[in-house]
């Protein structure tokens, strides 16, 4: 494997992608049971790297990124092949697929997209009888906009008119686009497509990418005696809030060491490492933690004036917020 790679990216290479035993190979296998054709992943990861390290300051998750947007590209596509309501767009598939395949061997071009891209892509170039996938130069998405942005493009595919449109493929010629396959008439809808397959393991993301990036967000406030507890599946939530507070926080002025009244904590999830899910608020003096409650008002009001959460359920001292909206 080319030395021009970091050593964690070439054992990610080897233990995500190349081996026999990985969730890429898994999905791999099962598309080619229901579709009948082997498609084989292909990529340069030189290439790869050097276009794409400036988004990747932290190599231990260029490999696992890459592997998860080609697993979702995978699932996805036998997702739909499963389904009865995409029997037409299965039968166009496989037309053209038996045309291309006697001459030549199926593949997955996986590469850098060009610039202003934003989003994974993927294309079917008729000329080279290839699928093309394309990683964008951005953060990782979330696995939601990654499944309705391969859903998109599959549902496309073969509609030359999006092509010539979003991707200006001037190597291709008018003619040729005319007399490609008709595309499928499709009845668009705003709601979204049900979820006909789990998420397979290695396809997600760490935890903090994927709560990070995943909605809806759930927030719990809870009062448990003189101690607020605020659990959040959104990280930057809580961070943001344990911030304001510690900035106004207010001194305690029969306290030598002038430590703020109350005590406000990041707590590390219990789940799993170097992930925060929880936040306490409670007074400084542990003698005064028997005392009254603490007034919450100021924290309900900074969750749902602030970082937009609405109220969805009450029970006592217990108060459950939830948002639909991506938080960064």
């Amino acid at each position: 494997m080319s030395k021009e790679l970091p050593l964690k990216v070439r054992m990610d290479i080897r233990d995500l992608w190349d081996s026999s035993k990985s969730s890429v190979n898994d999905s791999i296998s099962s598309l080619n049971k229901i579709l009948g054709h082997s498609i084989t992943p292909r990529i340069e990861w030189p290439v790869m790297w050097a276009d794409l390290k400036d988004r990747f300051p932290d190599n231990t998750i260029f490999v696992p990124t890459v592997v998860r947007y080609s697993i979702a590209w995978y699932e996805r596509l036998s997702g739909r092949l499963d389904n009865d309501a995409y029997e037409e767009w299965t039968e166009q598939l496989l037309g053209v697929l038996s045309d291309e395949s006697t001459r030549k061997a199926l593949s997955l071009h996986i590469e850098p997209a060009g610039p202003g891209i934003t989003r994974p892509s993927t294309k079917w170039n008729a000329k080279l009888a290839t699928f093309h996938l394309f990683v964008p130069k951005t953060e990782p998405v979330s696995q939601a906009k990654l499944d309705s942005s391969f859903d998109k493009d599959f549902e496309n595919l073969f509609n030359t008119d999006v092509d010539a449109k979003d991707d200006d493929w001037a190597d291709v010629a008018v003619e040729t686009r005319a007399a490609a396959v008709k595309p499928v008439a499709v009845v668009s809808t705003n709601e979204p497509l049900a979820v006909a397959r789990l998420p397979v393991l290695d396809g997600l993301a760490r935890p903090h990418e994927l709560f990070t990036s995943t909605a809806p967000y759930i927030l719990i406030v809870e009062e448990r005696g003189a101690t607020i507890v605020v659990q959040c599946s959104h990280e930057p939530s809580l961070e943001l809030l344990a911030a304001y507070l510690n900035k106004w926080s207010k001194s305690n002025p029969n306290d030598s060491l002038k430590r703020s009244i109350l005590k406000v904590e990041l707590v590390e999830s219990e789940y799993c490492f170097g992930v925060i899910d929880c936040l306490t608020v409670e007074r400084a003096m542990a003698r005064n933690n028997n005392g009254p409650s603490i007034n919450p008002t100021l924290i309900l009001a900074f969750v749902e004036g602030v970082l937009g959460y609405k109220l969805i359920n009450t029970a006592g001292s217990c108060r459950t917020y939830t948002s639909t909206t991506l938080l960064k």
